[in-house]
């Protein structure tokens, strides 16, 4: 509280200024009121400024977190990205040789395949004269294989296989075909018997002329009327018309060749 020697001065002062008391209040408090209020003002809105930046970096820092968690995600996608593409290139690395290695396989192979046609076709041709046309085309239809570019070598070799494997079991089977020959001079049609790759039989088809191959004058030769009724069954076997039974033919000289 003001005292009220000042009191009366401040009336005094009033007065002699022209001011009435009542006036000299009002201006005071205008005065007073226009800071407080401005104070106020930039207080509430710093108060907003603190909160819009608050709620800013609350934000920032959310979305921070999620940039975090997403960098995170792809480092580990990435990490699996690239064990993919080493496994990949091993793959393409270990196709490459293998690549590789057929071409130099197919290199060495092809040669051995005509080797083996060729000594197949040799040993066509030293034979007996058993399946004649039906192995002279197998070998010349191998040969047209060999010199085809359009046919994969493993069809070749497949095929070569085949090949090997028929001839392989001409040594122990038995057989029966009817084809013309010559035996004595004539011309005949005849039941061929073949015994694996020991012996070829003959026998006309009125069953009076009876021969076998002989390797030796490359050429049919007559045998006795005594071999007749052996090679008959012989026949009757290799066509499943009788059972199995022990026969007797000749076989003639054998030679190591």
């Amino acid at each position: 509280m003001l005292s009220t020697h000042v009191l009366k001065r401040c009336w005094i002062l009033l007065l002699l200024c022209g001011l009435s008391p009542s006036a000299a209040v009002g201006e005071s408090g205008r005065q007073i009121e226009q800071p407080v209020r401005q104070s106020i003002a930039i207080r509430q809105q710093t108060q907003q400024d603190n909160e819009h930046w608050r709620q800013e970096r609350e934000n920032m820092v959310t979305r921070f977190e999620a940039l975090q968690q997403q960098h995170a995600a792809w480092q580990d996608r990435k990490a699996g990205l690239d064990q993919q593409i080493d496994a990949t290139r091993r793959r393409v690395a270990a196709k490459e040789k293998q690549l590789a290695d057929i071409e130099q396989m197919t290199r060495n192979i092809k040669p051995f395949l005509a080797e083996l046609v060729t000594s197949l076709k040799a040993r066509v041709a030293d034979d007996p004269p058993f399946l004649a046309g039906e192995r002279g085309q197998r070998i010349e239809w191998l040969e047209r294989l060999m010199v085809d570019p359009d046919v994969a070598l493993s069809e070749i070799y497949r095929k070569v296989m085949e090949a090997l494997q028929v001839e392989a079991e001409y040594g122990f089977t038995i057989e029966t075909y009817q084809e013309s020959i010559m035996l004595d001079g004539q011309t005949l049609l005849a039941d061929i018997f073949r015994l694996g790759r020991l012996g070829l039989y003959c026998l006309s088809l009125d069953r009076r002329q009876v021969g076998f191959y002989n390797p030796a004058a490359t050429a049919w030769q007559p045998l006795a009327a005594s071999h007749r009724q052996a090679l008959s069954t012989a026949i009757a076997i290799a066509a499943k018309q009788q059972p199995v039974e022990l026969l007797t033919l000749p076989l003639g000289r054998l030679v190591i060749q």
